[in-house]
This record gives C-alpha cells, structure tokens and sequence, in this order.
C-alpha cells in the first residue's frame, strides 16, 4: 500500500509538471539559401557565392506561452531570438540579437505589454508586400531607406498597446526611449554603436520614439497606416525624424495586389528634402503548392546631398513541400545611380518553420 501511495503521488506531480508546460510553445523557423551576387561595373568585385541564413524568412527560436488568469484575462510572454544557422553564432549572438522580448497582459481591452518589443513598423512593413518579410529577396527591403518603419524595427524599452479587433480595424501604439549614449547618441533602437559599446550609457537624458498605426483585414481587402516620429531631446527642439506610411491590397484569388508608399522628413535636413518610398508586389497561386511572386520598389533619397534613387525588381517562387517545409528560389536586381552599386543576386534556399 505505502508504494502504491508514492507511485500515485510521482504520477501526480509528472502531470502537474506536464501541465503546467501545456501553454507554453517553442517556435522558430530555419531557413538558408545558397546566394550568388554579381556586383555590375565593379572592378574589384566580381560575383560573390555564399550560404546566408534567413533569406526568405529570419532564422529565429522562441518560446511563448499564455496563463489564464479569470475573467477573461490572461498574462502572456514572448522570448525570440535569432539564428544565424550559417555559421558559428550562437542563439541571439552577433547580429542575431534578441528580436523581441516582452511580458504582458490581454484580455477584452485589448492587449498591452512591455520589454523589447517587434515594433507595429515592423508589422507594417512585413505587411506591405508579398516579400515584406524578407530581407534577403524582398525589393521593398532592398530599395532601402526608413528609420522606424523599416531599419529599426524593434525597440528597446518599450511599452505597446494593441486594441481588439473592431470589424477589421486594429489600432496599435508603441512608445519607447533611448538613453543618451557616451560618445554618440543612441540609435533609433535605443543601441549604444561604435565607441560607446564599450563606454556604455551616459544616462544624461532619453530620445523618444512614439508610432501609431492602423490596420484593417476583412475578406480579400487588407490596408494600413502609420505614423513614426523620433526625437532626439538632447539637441535642437526640432531635431527629429518623422515618417508616415500607406498601404493597401486586395486578394483576387488568382493574384494578389498589394501596394505601398512612405514618406520620411528629417527636421535637421529638412531644407535638403525628403525621403520617398514605395513599392508593388504580385503574388499568383499555381496549384496548391507554388507560387510566383514579383516585387518591384522605388526610393528616392532627397535628404543627403549626392543621392539619387534607387530601384529594386524581384522575381521569385515557392514551392510547399510541406505545411512547414518551403522550397525558393528567386533573382533581385538592384539599380542606382551611385557609382558601382548596381547588383543581381540569385539565391536557392529551403525554409522549415517548426
């Protein structure tokens, strides 16, 4: 009998353990693709052959899990980090930061959380084409250009609320604040670069990063606006960095239109000019299992003296060899009017999503 009580109890306290691990997901994605570049009119560079992770979709493993706190309440978490799966770099080591790390809470009002936090410009821009989540073959991310919407897409120190679905329309805010670094001030992500990585913070006063955006899905229509402003408080009062963003598309079932435009004023070269952005993508379903995509994307770099605009084109597709498994191929060609800056790069790759 007292064995049979023990056994009873180890079984209980396994299940309690098993349980408790219910909620929570480890998820990540594994992806690399054999890229070839051709660097046009160059003479000290010629055509570049490498294995790079995260062509299609960023490399990552995260863990994230939800507790039921009543009442229609719960606490959540996200713990993300990124994968260079093409060399020796650890979990989140190198340029494989932390992508998002946060604590929160959700419920009927809505969701609200805090930590590092994957910014709704970068939920803009994945969004925006059909390529918006790939850095390595997307034309919208190789044209370039932004400084909240697409270059610093996460943020330190942050706080975001994101509102319920109403018919379609969510509304998200984010605000985050960058310390003062010595030797250089922070970046937009609240980074500390070049001499001050090893100074550290100065802690003599906060840049500030405020977007707010609006999101609309329902049927085949999707759409969305965005408004970033960055301030830097230890310069001149209007020293900032203020960006706005459209986007909309439309699923037809045999192809997907999406379209794109965006518009960036920096205060302290605002006599120079702006920034302008935008960008087109097709998407068309063959079958159930492949896909062709074309991308092509425009900036115009009115705000440094010298630059002239620059023009991306992408075709590539897929091909589902699974729910989870994706097979890719694809060609970018990147035009510019900067001396020897113009490339093709052609990459074949496979993505898992686990």
């Amino acid at each position: 009998m007292q064995k049979k009580i023990i056994a009873l109890a180890i079984a209980g306290l396994a299940s309690t353990a098993a349980f408790a691990q219910t909620n929570v997901t480890i998820y990540g994605i594994a992806d690399a693709a054999v890229l070839g570049t051709t660097y046009m009119g160059n003479p000290a560079k010629q055509t570049q052959f490498n294995v790079n992770s995260g062509v299609l979709s960023t490399s990552r493993i995260g863990f994230k899990g939800v507790e039921d706190l009543g009442n229609g309440l719960k606490a959540l978490f996200v713990l993300e980090y990124g994968l260079t799966i093409d060399d020796n770099t650890g979990v989140g080591a190198g340029s494989a930061m932390g992508r998002q790390q946060f604590v929160g809470l959700t419920g009927g009002f809505g969701t609200a959380v805090a930590g590092r936090l994957q910014t709704t410009g970068l939920d803009f821009a994945v969004a925006a084409t059909a390529l918006g989540g790939s850095t390595g073959l997307g034309a919208y991310h190789n044209a370039g250009g932004g400084t909240l919407i697409t270059s610093a897409t996460r943020a330190n120190n942050a706080v975001a609320y994101i509102s319920p679905s109403f018919g379609g329309v969510t509304v998200a805010y984010n605000h985050a604040r960058m310390t003062e670094c010595a030797g250089t001030a922070s970046t937009a992500a609240g980074v500390c670069d070049g001499a001050a990585a090893t100074t550290g913070k100065t802690g003599e006063t906060d840049n500030t990063a405020n977007l707010l955006s609006v999101s609309y899905a329902n049927g085949p229509i999707t759409a969305g606006a965005i408004y970033t402003k960055f301030a830097v408080s230890s310069t001149a009062a209007n020293d900032s960095i203020k960006e706005w963003g459209l986007r909309a598309g439309y699923d037809f079932s045999v192809v997907k239109l999406q379209a794109v435009y965006q518009q960036q004023k920096n205060e302290a070269t605002a006599a120079v000019g702006k920034d302008k952005k935008w960008a087109v993508s097709l998407s068309a379903p063959i079958g159930a299992k492949v896909a062709v995509i074309a991308e092509y994307a425009a900036l115009n770099i009115g705000s440094v003296a010298g630059e002239d605009n620059v023009k991306v084109g992408t075709l590539a597709t897929t091909y589902a060899l699974s729910k989870r498994t994706t097979a890719y191929a694809g060609v970018v060609a990147k035009r510019s009017q900067v001396l020897n800056s113009d490339q093709n790069t052609y990459g074949l790759g496979l993505r898992h999503m686990f």
